[in-house]
Order: C-alpha cells, then structure tokens, then sequence
C-alpha cells in the first residue's frame, strides 16, 4: 500500500485524505478517507468517491466545509502515476513497458534526418557512384516531391501506413505510383545503412494492376 497523501482539510475533528492503494488486480485507484470522532474515538470511513467522503463528513460535522489546496508537486506526480497506469492497463501495458518505447523512439529520433535531407544525400551518393544524368534527374523529380511531403519528420519516425496514404493521394497511374515507391524503398535502404533508421518501412509491396 500506498503512503496516505493529505489533500484538504476541514477542521479539526474532520479531515479527507486521498490513499492511494494496489487492489488484487494490482491497480491503482483513489480512495476518500474521512476522519472523524465518535465517542470520543478516532474512526475512519473509506468511500470510493468525494461526493460520497463529503456528504458522510457534513454528518458527522455540519460546520464542514471544503476548502482544497493546491497540489504538492508529490501529490501531482501521484496523480500522475494513477491516471497512466490505468490508461496502460486497459492494453496489459506498464509504465516501464511506455518508458522502453518511448526510450527507443529518442534514441532513433536522436540517430535520424529528415526525409528531406535523406533524398539530398542519397542524390549525392548517386552522383558519386556515377550514375546517369538520367537516372539522377529521376530521383530528382520524383523524391523531391516526397521530401517536400514529409520535411521536417525524422525518417525514423515515417511509418509505412504515411507513405501509403501519400502514394495513394497522388494523381498518378499505378505503374507512377509504384515507381515512387520503388525510388522511396531505395532511398531508405540507403536510410539504413547510414544508421538514420532501424527498418525499411516500405517493404517492397507494389501494385501490379487495379482489381477487376
């Protein structure tokens, strides 16, 4: 269990605190305690919900009144806590399961360019190996545009679902379609190996013909 964290208080024979607690499903949920004397003992009554701690408190204490404060910051940071972690239960996920994807995704952000500077040096790299004017004047036409679409994303971070939405959105015949596709699939193995991203999410899938 949990610390018992003080959030507001009504006087002093009544006082509502918010605890934090692991149930058997090992879940978090906030809990309101209200604290009272009866009998000249000290009691205390669990309810699941404020409106229900207040209405008990108003029983026991008709001068109560409700006067929250701010938040401590470690009282912010337990709220926090709670709201994630149940957010990441409905999926079977856990803090440390977010902190892993989210520490990957930094560190391939971190290693990254943008598609735009990806397409100029992978033109570069083509002009050194000597390829055609031809061939350079292709990637050209046709990768610039994708840059363009995508400038300012890192390349790690394109997903294969982004460049088919694209490729899609495009006026073009499917043999155009499937020739951008095959210059951006290329374009990213080239991404690869210079360590900007950890897959080539084009996979290759091309379309041959419009279904019947």
């Amino acid at each position: 269990m949990h610390p018992t964290i003080p959030t507001t208080t009504a006087n002093a024979s009544t006082l509502r605190k918010i605890e934090i607690q692991s149930s058997e499903a090992n879940q978090l949920h906030l809990k309101f305690v209200v604290s009272y004397r009866e009998a000249a003992k000290r009691k205390q009554k669990v309810f699941e919900t404020e409106e229900e701690a207040m209405e008990f408190a108003r029983t026991k204490n008709p001068n109560f009144r409700h006067d929250p404060v701010r938040e401590t910051e470690v009282q912010a940071s337990a709220r926090l806590l709670l709201e994630c972690t149940n957010q990441l239960n409905a999926y079977g996920k856990t803090i440390k399961d977010a902190t892993d994807f989210f520490v990957q995704h930094l560190t391939a952000t971190d290693k990254s360019c943008t598609a735009k500077k990806l397409v100029d040096e992978f033109v570069a790299a083509q002009e050194k190996e000597a390829a055609s004017n031809f061939d350079l004047d292709d990637l050209r036409s046709h990768l610039t545009a994708f840059g363009k679409r995508f400038d300012g994303d890192p390349v790690g971070i394109i997903t294969s679902t982004q460049i088919d939405e694209w490729l899609r959105s495009l006026n073009v015949s499917i043999i155009t379609r499937n020739h951008y596709r095959r210059l951006i699939m290329r374009a990213f193995d080239f991404a690869v190996q210079r360590g900007y991203t950890n897959s080539n999410p084009v996979f290759g899938r091309f379309v041959v013909s419009r279904p019947a």
